[in-house]
Order: structure tokens, then C-alpha cells, then sequence
């Protein structure tokens, strides 16, 4: 049996900039991070908009159906409803959400590699800013 090596896909670059300092390369990243999750946030909005939309033509197909007495070709064949897709909007969001708070922690590590204060060895890093109390 002769084995054939498939070659893997070439790597592709999500991003690149070339900047005058490390902190200009930072701020560049961090901007076309914040672009992407906008661009995401608006595609959640029309995705659960069309959900919506989704939602009100099934009930109002459902609607028709009791008022027809129509059974479902699918239901009629298997003898089980089908099952409701989960909502992808709300799973958008979720993923937006995870991307922010590491979009925040990669630009608190941004600050750290760009900073002049030494890091002691084994020092724990902390990348969630805090604030002092009321008025802070």
C-alpha cells in the first residue's frame, strides 16, 4: 500500500504592517482588530434580523398548517418533527464577546512587551484592568 503525502495548504497572513516603532505596529493591529469584530457585529445584526424574519414566516407557516389541518411531508415520512436550528446570532455574539477580552489582553501584553519597567522573573502577569472604586 503506497501512501500519498498530501502537502498542506500554504499559511496565509491575516494581517502585516510595516511601522516606524513596535507601538505604531501595536496601535495598527489593535485597529484592524477593532475593524474586524465591527464588521462582525454587523453581520450578527442581519443574521439575527433574518432569524427573526425566519421565526415569523414558521410561525406563521405553522399557522396555515393548523388552520389546513397539513401535515408535514418530513413528519409524515419519519414520524418525528425535525428539530429547530440553534440561533446563530446569539452564537456570533458569544464569539465576538471572547474576541473583545482577548483583543484586550493581547494589546495589555502590547503595553507590557513596551514598557521600560523589568519584569521580575515568575512575576504574574495581569492583563484585567481594574478600577480603584467610585469616581476612578
Amino acid at each position: 500500500m503506497t501512501e500519498v503525502a498530501v502537502p498542506s495548504p500554504a499559511p496565509t497572513v491575516a494581517f502585516s504592517s510595516v511601522e516606524i516603532s513596535n507601538q505604531a505596529a501595536s496601535a495598527s493591529f489593535i485597529k484592524h482588530i477593532r475593524q474586524t469584530l465591527q464588521k462582525a457585529q454587523e453581520i450578527t445584526q442581519v443574521v439575527a434580523e433574518a432569524e427573526k424574519i425566519a421565526e415569523d414566516a414558521t410561525t406563521f407557516c405553522d399557522a396555515i398548517k393548523a388552520q389546513h389541518n397539513i401535515q408535514s411531508k418530513k413528519l409524515a415520512l419519519t414520524g418525528k418533527p425535525s428539530a429547530p436550528l440553534p440561533p446563530l446570532a446569539a452564537s456570533l455574539t458569544r464569539e465576538i464577546q471572547t474576541s473583545v477580552v482577548w483583543t484586550q489582553s493581547m494589546l495589555q501584553m502590547c503595553n507590557i512587551a513596551e514598557s521600560t519597567a523589568d519584569l521580575a522573573p515568575g512575576e504574574k502577569l495581569n492583563f484585567v484592568q481594574t478600577t480603584s472604586g467610585p469616581g476612578a
